[in-house]
């Protein structure tokens, strides 16, 4: 009997309790390269975990595109789940891979959706909490961008 009431009245102690995984804000700087035809947006969005290893990220961006002189604007819409090698930051650089899908448009053109593929290098946090990272990628060109995520002073 007293067994059953301990089980029952039993707390997880404060390591045991689960990490607080909540949604962060995200601003992007991304240069798209292709064939005769680049494109520079900047954005934001937020990040959101879907576990302790994966995260989820949701961004819209604006900008400029060029091609053959000619000068447009363009945006899109990425939706991308990365998976990360040390979620838990044992190291001051983390890691991680993945792939979403981007919807591109440009002024004048129908929207275009691209499969997408990411590596992201995110560098160590700054004192009030910002990680920096460099992605490189492909989708609808070479993608390479500059991305700063707001995880807070507390967060892993």
């Amino acid at each position: 009997m007293m067994l059953v009431t301990a089980a029952v009245a039993a707390r997880p102690a404060r390591a045991q309790s689960a990490l607080e995984l909540r949604p962060v804000p995200v601003l992007r700087a991304d240069a798209i390269i292709a064939s005769h035809q680049t494109s520079l947006e900047v954005g934001g969005g937020a990040q959101f975990p879907a576990g302790y290893y994966v995260r989820v990220d949701v961004l819209g961006a604006a900008g400029e595109h060029a091609q053959g002189g000619v000068h447009d604007a363009s945006g899109r819409l990425d939706v991308v789940g990365r998976f990360l090698l040390d979620p838990f930051r044992r190291t001051p650089f983390g890691l991680s891979a993945g792939a979403g899908l981007s919807l591109r448009a440009r002024h004048g053109d129908r929207i275009r959706p691209y499969l997408l593929m990411v590596a992201d290098l995110e560098g160590p946090r700054t004192a009030a909490g910002v990680s920096p990272a460099l992605q490189l990628g492909l989708g609808g060109g070479v993608r390479i961008g500059l991305a700063f995520r707001w995880s807070g002073k507390a967060a892993r």
